[in-house]
């Protein structure tokens, strides 16, 4: 169970968050990453979240973000897309604004080893649309650089009132986390 949003005080990213399932993954995120600035591939076990794996996406990177290769996608994930797009590089699934929407996001989440929370809109060929919200987090194979990032998506009908955004973590929010989920 993820610490609550509620009463902080101090630095946060996870003020950012705005979803129990995300906050869950980045709780876990900062929990096997520790004081490194990435997670090891090695200290990702799909047996203690069972529950997220669903809405997770495990992509392979270089380039500082751009080269993207989707290296397992999720059931909740291929079903919003109608698509099993494991394998596929992101050009060989979207392009445009789209493709360079996701580059730019990986690029931070690669270039400056940092979490990034993003939201907007979705709508994938002739299905309805729907809002997204995402969390892209920086692993590595070695850790010596980011050349994998996990994400979690979630998807819900319709956007009222909501405005789109892409935030990334800063050091100290990341370090004051950190240490209160330590705490809990």
């Amino acid at each position: 169970m993820p610490l609550g949003p509620t009463n902080l005080k101090g630095p946060s990213f996870r003020l950012q968050i705005d979803d129990t399932r995300l906050l869950e993954l980045y709780d876990y995120w900062l929990i096997h990453r520790g004081e490194r600035p990435a997670m090891l591939r090695a200290d990702l076990d799909p047996v203690s979240i069972p529950q997220l794996l669903k809405s997770l996406i495990l992509t392979d990177v270089s380039g500082d973000g751009p080269d993207i290769r989707y290296r397992l996608v999720g059931t909740e994930i291929v079903a919003a897309h109608g698509l099993e797009y494991t394998g596929m590089t992101v050009e060989e699934l979207t392009s445009g604004a789209t493709l360079e929407y996701t580059r730019q996001l990986y690029g931070i989440v690669v270039s400056n080893a940092v979490p990034v929370y993003s939201e907007g809109p979705f709508q994938w060929a002739d299905k309805e649309f729907r809002w997204t919200r995402r969390l892209h987090l920086p692993m590595s194979r070695d850790g010596s650089a980011v050349d994998m990032v996990l994400a979690g998506q979630i998807f819900e009908n319709g956007r009222p009132g909501r405005v789109e955004r892409m935030v990334s973590g800063r050091a100290d929010e990341l370090t004051a986390d950190l240490e209160r989920v330590r705490a809990s």
